[in-house]
């Protein structure tokens, strides 16, 4: 019973970073949106009405949700960074861990880039057959401003996403989730679960919890904070070759072709992801931490 309990009170302590993240990002909205209205009550000439006010200062939320996002994802950064560092980050690697060549570098970006195919299969398939079941997720994509590729989209997807996420969920979460279990299999499970949810929608979480587990795999063979940022940078950054890929297809191409072209994305990427993580984790994954 002792024991259930433990296990139980680290389950819970290992997802409350999960409730810190989403408390950085409120709190970061909630300052930036306190500015802008102070700044939209000084600089009006006279008194604006409240609900006058509450429009305007959403507007020029809405129309800076990027930057907006960005400062949120610096400061988890900062925050779940120096938590790394002072707790896990300083101490050297386990002796024995395998120290990554060249190659499975080289394999952990093609890695990416093969799951983010596999990944645009899926949700590409889904649309077709239930379209319905994909507008939360775009509408959230849209609200997000990660749908147009810019300078600040870019930095924001492939720079401080992979760095902000993986120092709470393989950084943080992994380790804190190791006094549940020393099973590899228990961190790896629930720092995926972490993922997921921090993800924030159903349909992400969904894929957010697969990709999740890879890169426990990823860092549990070689206890390497980066390189689990490089494999989620490759992923995120490859989003912008889905498109052009995709517009190859003939434009008389029928709906029976478009969804064969989608199907075929997703067993190669899938296969090809496979092989990709077999050559990245040259040896059986440990089963403890």
């Amino acid at each position: 019973m002792k024991s259930v309990l433990k296990k139980t009170g680290w389950t819970i302590v290992s997802l409350l970073p999960i409730a810190l993240f989403f408390a950085i990002q409120l709190g970061s909205a909630t300052v930036i949106m306190l500015v802008m209205t102070l700044r939209e009550m000084l600089n009006t000439p006279g008194e604006m009405r409240p609900d006058a006010l509450t429009v305007t200062v959403m507007e020029k939320y809405m129309d800076n949700i990027v930057p907006i996002l960005i400062v949120s994802q610096l400061a988890a950064a900062l925050v779940f960074g120096l938590w790394y560092y002072f707790a896990w980050g300083r101490k050297k690697r386990p002796e024995g861990t395998e120290k990554p060549g060249i190659r499975q570098i080289l394999l952990i970006v093609l890695l990416g880039v093969a799951a983010q195919f596999a990944i645009s299969g899926v949700l590409s398939l889904v649309e077709m057959v239930v379209p319905s079941a994909l507008q939360e997720y775009e509408e959230l994509m849209e609200m997000a401003g990660i749908t147009e590729v810019t300078v600040l989209s870019l930095i924001s997807t492939v720079i401080l996403a992979p760095l902000s996420e993986e120092l709470v969920c393989r950084g943080v979460i992994y380790r804190l989730a190791g006094k549940i279990s020393p099973r590899f299999w228990v961190a790896n499970v629930v720092q995926a679960i972490a993922f997921g949810i921090l993800h924030g929608n159903l349909v992400q979480g969904v894929y957010a919890f697969a990709l999740g587990l890879v890169l426990g795999l990823v860092y549990g063979r070689f206890q390497n904070i980066w390189l689990c940022m490089l494999l989620h940078a490759a992923m995120n950054g490859s989003s912008v070759l889905v498109g052009p890929v995709y517009a190859l297809l003939p434009e008389n191409t029928s709906q029976g072709g478009v969804a064969a072209a989608f199907a075929v994305s997703l067993v190669l990427g899938t296969a090809l992801g496979g092989l990709c993580l077999k050559g990245i984790i040259s040896k059986p994954a440990s089963e403890t931490i």
